[in-house]
């Protein structure tokens, strides 16, 4: 059994990359947009777009490519693909009839506001008084956590009657296959499983990546609200900002913890940690690791040293809970447990991954660091519900006569397509990626043979 389909952490340059060319221009008009794309750019790139961004006419071609030791050299030629990718810049005609470059025009106006300065202020002149009750960062640090772990212990809670989570965080979730529903029931995925394995800056990324490819659905601007993101990742922790136009936005990042606002109504509004860090995800950057809990051992007893709720609630995702103390879980692998983890799309593999990742220091003193008895075991009983496979695949039937079956039988075989016959019966099931080249040449045999 796979593991579903795999969650790839795409950075910024990576899905700017795919958004329409009217979407990029109107991105390119806002200065936080262009400097967050900047900085996502592999240090060449920067390279080419600072010295490019001070010249108001294209530059030579010819003249450009003395600025690297080797033109062919793979950071060179990755560093134009990049800048090409997002049409940062564009290959033009120069009057004499060679080629030069240029950067997108919106692009350059907007770097050079963001970093010389000038323009409007990115969240707009609003006359407000001073928030009378300001907070302070470790409070704001303490409320993203909250808030975001209240979400994904919804996604690992079967209950879907919760108002910690809005129904609109809710129905993301479920959009986004990172949960499946049944009723007032709801259980989590593979691909929920995947998610709960990253980092939390990542974990943000990918869920507002979601929430970006559905903003339309629900009244929202995707330039605007992508262009808002931006601008929280330069904010400063523990400063208010005016909420301006951004009403609507604010309350869904209010839910997940990415800002604070002391009430709906309220002119303010703080960014919190994991709205100004969160843009680091799929950058390469080692994330912390986060100091693991989980004990197995090779009779298949698990122990969590922890009083985390979420903790305690993705190991009873694949064990079952035997005994529960005020920081410590004791709980037991077996062959049920892990067949209701399969069954709810969550592969062995997942459950190792998560094994060791979460691997209490101790444990990682061993090599392997998870039993081999408990790892063989896992894809045992991952293997009993991979016991039969399903194929696709095309009937063929009422030939005529023996000689038929058989010329379309033995050109089945030759292009290796045959699933299975029966030469007794003349039935022959070939896959559906044959089946095109098969009936084609038994229309052309019965054409050729005057049938």
């Amino acid at each position: 059994m796979g593991g579903g389909e795999k969650v790839k952490i795409r950075n910024i340059h990576e899905y700017i990359q795919k958004l329409p060319q009217t979407t990029q221009d109107r991105l390119y008009t806002h200065p936080a947009t262009c400097l967050a794309l900047f900085r996502s750019l592999s240090e060449t790139a920067q390279q080419y777009v600072m010295r490019l961004l001070f010249l108001n006419q294209p530059f030579a071609l010819d003249s450009l490519t003395s600025w690297v030791v080797n033109v062919r050299d793979k950071a060179n030629l990755d560093a134009t693909k990049q800048l090409k990718s997002v049409r940062l810049w564009s290959v033009v005609k120069l009057d004499n009839g060679n080629d030069g470059v240029t950067l997108h025009p919106n692009f350059r106006k907007g770097l050079t506001t963001a970093m010389c300065g000038g323009g409007m202020s990115w969240y707009g002149n609003h006359q407000l008084e001073p928030d009378k009750k300001p907070k302070t960062v470790e409070f704001l640090d303490t409320y993203a956590k909250e808030r975001w772990e209240c979400l994904l212990q919804y996604m690992v809670q079967g209950n879907t009657e919760s108002d910690k989570v809005s129904p609109d965080i809710a129905n993301l979730l479920l959009q986004s296959g990172m949960i499946n529903r049944s009723g007032n029931e709801h259980a989590i995925t593979s691909t929920g499983f995947q998610f709960l394995l990253l980092d939390t800056p990542s974990q943000i990324w990918y869920f507002m990546l979601k929430y970006l490819d559905k903003c339309d659905t629900i009244g929202l601007n995707l330039t605007t609200c992508l262009a808002f993101i931006f601008q929280l990742s330069f904010s400063t922790l523990g400063k208010a900002y005016p909420i301006g136009s951004h009403g609507t936005f604010v309350q869904h990042l209010r839910q997940i913890g990415l800002v604070y606002q002391r009430k709906h109504t309220s002119p303010w509004f703080y960014p919190t940690r994991h709205a100004i860090d969160f843009l680091s995800a799929g950058s390469n950057k080692s994330a912390e690791r986060k100091e693991g809990f989980v004990v197995v051992e090779a009779n298949f007893r698990i122990y969590a040293y922890t009083s985390n709720e979420l903790d305690i609630a993705l190991v009873a995702l694949f064990a079952e809970t035997l005994h529960r103390f005020e920081s410590f879980v004791v709980g037991h692998i077996t062959r049920e447990s892990v067949q209701m983890a399969l069954q709810n799309g969550i592969s062995a593999k997942q459950i190792l991954d998560f094994l060791e990742s979460h691997a209490h220091p101790q444990m990682l003193k061993n090599k392997p660091v998870i039993p081999p008895t408990v790892t063989d075991q896992l894809f045992l009983w991952e293997m009993e519900r991979s016991r039969l496979s399903t194929e696709e695949g095309v009937l063929y039937s009422q030939f005529l006569s023996d000689a038929d079956f058989k010329v379309v039988h033995e050109y089945a075989q030759n292009i290796g397509c045959v699933q299975w016959s029966n030469v007794q019966k003349r039935l022959l099931v070939v896959n559906k990626k044959g089946h095109g080249d098969v009936k084609k040449y038994w229309k052309a045999y019965k054409k050729e043979h005057g049938e």
